[in-house]
């Protein structure tokens, strides 16, 4: 989403961003320009992007701040060859964001590079992979293997794969789980508050978040803590790492050559509840979405999703 970023006015500051932003750039120099609006791992992408955008202008001697249009233009054509459509447009973002923020001439407003844009758009047309769904037969039968599993891992994993499906949980909203999410009138029946919503879960999920509260450490905030290799159950709570283990770990235990990734729960459990005949804004609601464009979009039904993103678009008058 969009960001409503304070300006940089003052020409001492100004000066000394651009500066900054002429050399290797560290996490908290992009954090520092965008007034903490960003999440870390938005902040770890622009400082990637910002960096080889850095490396190439170096590389041909030009400056990469203020940018030239050609010097961006040839940036994208030589990314193209190797990234995705989506990549070199998060690239356009990020160096146009830079130029916004210092108030200096935008060079991806350029007619130039919205036809070269437009042109890898059509040309990179479906190089992007559909996230791979987590099912609901996904889910019982990772149940069945890890049962009655007393690996102190297992607990907690088919804990976390329940509340991922029935919450539809994000990553970000897993890892800020803590035990006062949680309540219940009795031990088998917990409801899990998300955003100021409250979920309800099954009594198989309630089951083996209990199953997973007895085993953890008692006196930690933290809802879901890592785990080390030895089986020892760490203060800290989960990070994307942790997370994308987890998962990876529901795709070896099942067999499959499917590579599940953090949004596969969210996909499975989407077209579950639209088999349950739940409308797309019903499931909007239930997932936390500000658009129908995602579930849209995991249904299957893309002309709605593309429709929907229009609203979050804007356009440049090319002029």
């Amino acid at each position: 989403m969009r960001k409503n970023v304070r300006l940089v006015t003052c020409k001492t500051t100004l000066t000394s961003f651009i500066n900054t932003f002429s050399e290797h750039i560290e996490l908290e120099d992009i954090n520092t320009l965008t007034d903490n609006s960003y999440s870390h791992n938005s902040l770890l992408a622009m400082r990637k992007d910002w960096n080889l955008f850095l490396e190439f202008c170096h590389n041909k001697n030009v400056k990469p701040i203020p940018a030239s249009v050609t010097a961006v233009r040839l940036f994208l054509e030589k990314e193209s060859r190797e990234r995705k459509y989506a990549t070199l447009k998060r690239y356009n973002v990020t160096i146009s964001l830079v130029h916004k923020i210092l108030q200096l001439s935008d060079p991806t407003s350029s007619v130039s590079i919205q036809n070269l844009l437009a042109q890898l758009r059509i040309e990179k047309s479906g190089d992007a992979q559909s996230t791979p769904a987590f099912n609901k037969k996904h889910l019982d039968e990772l149940t069945l293997l890890k049962n009655s599993s007393k690996n102190t891992k297992d607990i907690r994993d088919l804990a976390i794969y329940h509340l991922m499906f029935e919450c539809m949980l994000k990553r970000s909203e897993l890892k800020r789980l803590t035990i006062d999410d949680l309540s219940g009138n009795t031990p088998d029946a917990y409801s899990v508050n998300i955003g100021g919503e409250s979920y309800r879960l099954s009594a198989s999920a309630s089951k083996y978040l209990k199953r997973w509260l007895d085993t953890r450490l008692s006196d930690h905030q933290v809802l879901f803590s890592a785990i080390d290799k030895h089986g020892n159950i760490s203060s800290n709570p989960l990070d994307d790492s942790s997370i994308y283990r987890i998962l990876r770990a529901a795709s070896e235990a099942l067999g499959t050559d499917i590579q599940f990734s953090g949004h596969s729960l969210r996909v499975g459990a989407v077209n579950e509840l639209a088999e349950q005949g739940l409308k797309v804004k019903e499931i909007q609601h239930f997932g936390r979405w500000k658009s129908a464009a995602m579930p849209y979009q995991y249904i299957g039904n893309r002309s709605k999703a593309a429709l929907e993103r229009m609203v979050f678009k804007s356009f440049k008058p090319w002029v």
